[in-house]
């Protein structure tokens, strides 16, 4: 069977709230889960002198199919129904893509939590740390262990994203152990034309 639109996305222009809270939207996704709810504000001019913001129902299709329904419910899930970080820059018109939005920013995490699961021990390795006690410990790939990366979607953050042009920086928080000592860590993982182009350490401290 061909792919089949499951999922009518609803773009409700409000001045900022929806149901006036995000739980309402959570609610009403859960009561209609083939239906995409955004958020967009509108001016409208009254008498020509006064600007008002109103609310206005405006109804938008957004094609989901079978192959990325469950990636699109769990991101509206894991936003609290809460998009408007991937249609802020869209015109009405250009609302169907926000499933390619959302499959291209599931793609930079898995990219960022692979380099973080591949590359974290060798580029901490000789990097000193200062424990809770105040002295110093150097850490050493090959004693390095037990790393974990936080790679739920909502703990692996996006932030300077470029749809267009497939960059974005990628925050990816976790623990390892050495020598019994646990450590927290965060690294910042640069994507450039959808790949993985650089990343460092942000911070490196004692669990």
């Amino acid at each position: 069977m061909d792919k089949s639109k499951l999922v009518k996305g609803i773009a409700i222009v409000s001045g900022g709230l929806v149901c006036a809270a995000a739980g309402c939207v959570s609610g009403f996704v859960l009561d209609n889960p083939d239906t995409i709810v955004t958020v967009q504000e509108r001016i409208v001019e009254v008498n020509n002198t006064v600007e008002v913001p109103v609310d206005v129902m405006v109804e938008k299709i957004v094609e989901v199919d079978n192959g990325n329904l469950d990636l699109v419910l769990d991101e509206l899930y894991d936003n609290d129904g809460s998009v408007e970080y991937l249609i802020d820059d869209l015109d009405d018109d250009e609302l169907d893509q926000v499933v390619d939005r959302i499959v291209m920013a599931q793609d930079f995490k898995a990219l960022a939590v692979a380099e973080i699961k591949a590359e974290l021990f060798d580029e901490l390795d000789n990097t000193d740390v200062t424990l809770a006690d105040n002295s110093t410990v150097e850490l050493d790939d090959d004693d390095m262990e037990r790393l974990r990366i936080d790679d739920d979607s909502d703990e692996v953050i996006l932030s300077d994203i470029d749809y267009e042009d497939g960059d974005a920086d990628v925050s990816v928080t976790g623990t390892f152990e050495q020598d019994d000592v646990k450590f927290d860590y965060e690294a910042l993982v640069e994507i450039k034309d959808g790949e993985v182009d650089d990343f460092e350490i942000v911070s490196v401290t004692e669990a």
